[in-house]
């Protein structure tokens, strides 16, 4: 998934939701990368507590949080410890290494 402009409520419930119930019904393993480059704006009115409520809920194998912003990086790395799965953060210019780590 990568972010561009402002990511909102909708924007989860239109995008991501549907598509991770899709794995979920599978039965797959679950693995997320969330791009938060250089063209993101930020979180709309309520969004950051919508995805972190709804990942807090979801089983999933691996996940990476791709992003510059420091203050971002530092919530999910305090966030992680609540998931259901193994999350890390990396920088943008780190984005193949975080496709390389969720793949493995």
């Amino acid at each position: 998934m990568r972010a561009i402009g402002q990511f909102t409520v909708d924007d989860f419930a239109a995008t991501i939701e549907p598509d991770v119930e899709a794995v979920v019904q599978r039965h797959a393993e679950l693995r997320l990368i969330l791009h938060l480059g250089d063209r993101f704006s930020g979180f709309g009115e309520g969004a950051w507590a919508d995805l972190t409520d709804e990942l807090r809920q979801i089983h999933f194998h691996r996940g990476a949080v791709v992003t510059d912003d420091g203050h971002l990086s530092t919530a999910i790395n305090l966030l992680k410890w609540t998931l259901h799965g193994h999350i890390r953060t990396f920088r943008n210019h780190e984005f193949d290494q975080a496709v390389r780590w969720v793949a493995a």
